[in-house]
């Protein structure tokens, strides 16, 4: 039997680098879809890098044929990207999460296995449920314009046997941004008070969600967006707000 395939788009560093390596670890072969092939990754024989620029839709037409042409049809699909261009943030943002989002996900529909365990899994975000400071609006009508988008495929092409999940990550440390936040006690100390598990997520906590909705262990999930916030978003505001303020 050949190996099965899975599609990471914006794999090649922090969550998404970690997501490929899931599979690779799981003897998966991986596409890797980003803009530019970053120094250090190390393409094999199981192992790709595919470039495409998902700030220019139409570049996106034949990217799903391409990949599946070359190398088999998919059983998973997973999209971890994020804008990070230098224009308009509102655009960027639509363009890079939403719109390209669905032209992938409606490219790579037909071009799924047709047995045995197939899934798409979403990066999304507790901002798609909540307001944050640290990000623009845009970021947040997206990601929760990505959550209602999985809700829909789940639906769609449930009926085809593909199930489509999101998990809703707080801010994790992964190894761009471990030192930072580690060398920061004051911000560390606050993710312990405000957490109930009393510390930050990982990037591989994450990734190993994302592998969980990715597998036949999750067979019967469909639909669902899967908080990964250490329980920050069960605790009502004005009892965080009296940990804070203090007895």
């Amino acid at each position: 039997m050949s190996e099965q395939h899975a599609v990471v788009v914006g794999g090649t560093r922090g969550l998404g680098r970690l997501v490929a390596e899931n599979f690779l670890a799981r003897g998966f072969s991986v596409s890797v879809v980003s803009r530019h092939k970053p120094a250090g990754f190390e393409e094999s024989a199981r192992l790709r890098h595919v470039a495409a620029d998902l700030e220019k839709s139409p570049t996106l037409a034949q990217l799903p044929a391409q990949i599946c042409d070359a190398h088999g049809p998919v059983s998973y699909l997973v999209l971890s990207q994020r804008y990070r261009g230098e224009g308009d943030p509102w655009a960027g943002e639509i363009q890079v999460g939403l719109t390209a989002s669905r032209d992938l996900i409606e490219g790579f529909a037909p071009r799924f296995v047709d047995h045995g365990d197939r899934a798409i899994g979403v990066v999304s975000s507790v901002y798609a449920e909540f307001v944050g400071s640290s990000q623009p609006v845009g970021y947040h009508a997206v990601k929760g314009g990505l959550n209602a988008m999985v809700r829909h495929y789940a639906a769609t092409l449930g009926r085809k046997g593909v199930r489509v999940n999101a998990i809703m990550p707080l801010t994790y440390l992964k190894p761009e941004s471990r030192a930072f936040y580690e060398d920061n006690e004051k911000l560390m100390d606050l993710y312990r008070r405000l957490v109930p598990l009393g510390r930050l997520g990982t990037a591989q906590e994450s990734a190993d969600a994302i592998d969980f909705l990715c597998s036949e262990r999750a067979s019967f999930i469909n639909g669902q967006g899967l908080f990964l916030d250490g329980g920050v978003s069960v605790v009502w505001q004005e009892e965080v707000a009296k940990t804070f303020a203090g007895p």
